[in-house]
This record gives structure tokens, sequence and C-alpha cells, in this order.
């Protein structure tokens, strides 16, 4: 069977309109389809060999209406774990770097002796926010970033540092009756810590959004 151009849209808006919301996945999808269907006999109509496919996707009706819930789910899941892999060989390879780690030991003895200071540490706080805002607005406000998979998941990764961050700053206090703030050398190294995490996930996500928004813009021009 011979696929137009008018038929691939078709499959496009019927995918999206089917659960499928990111770009990413979705041209997968659609490759597979069109590949199917152009090995379908030309006497079979087009919708039924199309439901078919769809059907051998993981296509399921319910009371929602119809979904590909469960390809979804296995794309988030194999996705997750790829993105992972990649970031761990990143991260260790970013770390066997001396610069990075003489960087480290700077920055942590430096955020020891503001931690003396409340007053000064207050300032540093609030100037750490911001370079995690800073990024965060940007890549958020980046249209493909809403519509690709990897990045979603990626995004999850560069930015869990500000989440490490209230994490120990916080349970200590709730729990323990500790606050982290009355002991300078607790502080330089939960800040230290934190904000290599954060630019190691930045560092890995800004490789990877350049990586994949290029394909995307690649695509927008076909």
């Amino acid at each position: 069977m011979e696929i137009t151009n008018e038929q691939v849209t078709y499959i496009d808006n019927l995918l999206e309109e089917n659960g499928i919301k990111y770009w990413d996945v979705r041209i997968e999808l659609l490759d597979h389809v069109v590949s199917e269907l152009e090995n379908t006999p030309d006497n079979i109509d087009f919708k039924t060999a199309l439901w078919d496919v769809f059907k051998k996707l993981g296509w399921k009706e319910n009371f929602n209406g119809s979904s590909f819930e469960d390809v979804i789910k296995q794309y988030h899941n194999s996705t997750s774990k790829k993105i992972r892999r990649n970031f761990s060989g990143f991260r260790k390879k970013t770390l066997s770097n001396p610069l990075v780690i003489g960087a480290f030991f700077f920055v942590l003895f430096l955020l020891y002796e503001i931690a003396h200071y409340k007053s000064i540490l207050k300032y540093s706080m609030i100037l750490i926010m911001v370079a995690y805002l800073i990024p965060l607005g940007y890549f958020l406000s980046r249209k493909a970033y809403y519509k690709s998979l990897q990045l979603s998941h990626v995004g999850s990764l560069a930015f869990f540092g500000l989440s490490i961050l209230n994490v120990f700053i916080h349970i200590p206090k709730v729990f323990f009756d500790f606050n982290v703030f009355d002991y300078p050398v607790v502080v330089a190294l939960i800040f230290s810590s934190t904000l290599f995490y954060s630019y190691i996930g930045f560092k890995f996500f800004f490789k990877e959004f350049t990586k994949t928004n290029n394909i995307y813009k690649k695509l927008k021009t076909l």
C-alpha cells in the first residue's frame, strides 16, 4: 500500500488525539505505523489497515475513550532507564576532571567561611535560588521541552538538586529539631554538593536540549 503525505498527516494527528502528546514518541510510532501500512496489500482499506496496526501497537478502548496508555508507560520506563544510564556516565566523566574537583573544594571552603556570617549567607542563598530560577525559566519556556518525552526526563534530573536542597534544610529541622544553619561545615557540605549536582545536571540538560531541539527544528521545516 502506498501512503500519501496527507495520510501521514492524518496518522500523526490521530496518534496525538489518542494520547501520544510527545513529538519524539509520535515520530517513532509514526515511522512504525507507516512501515506496517506500506507492507499491507493494496486491496485493504486504508483506515481498516490503520486501526489494525494501532491495535497491534497497543491501542485500547476504555471508559475514557481510547488511548495508547500502555505504550506510553513503556516509553516512559525505557526512556527513564536510558536517561539515568546516560546521566550516570556523563556525571562520572565530569567528576573525573581535576578542574571540577578543585572547583568543588574551593566552593566548599568558600561556603564554609560564608556560613559563619548569617547575613552574608542569607544573600548567598538568594543568589543560589536565582541561579536555579534563571535556567529553569529558560528551559521551561522552550516549546520543545513540553513536547519531548526525553527532555521531560532529563529536566527532572537537572532540577532534582533543588529538591535535595529543600530536603536537607527542612527535614532535620522538622523531625530532629536540628537547624543546619547553626553548623557551618554542614551548610558548606550541603550547598556545595547540591550546587555541583545541579551544575552537572544543567550541563547534561543543555547538551540534550540542544541536540533534541535541533532535531525538532529540522522536523518543523519538513
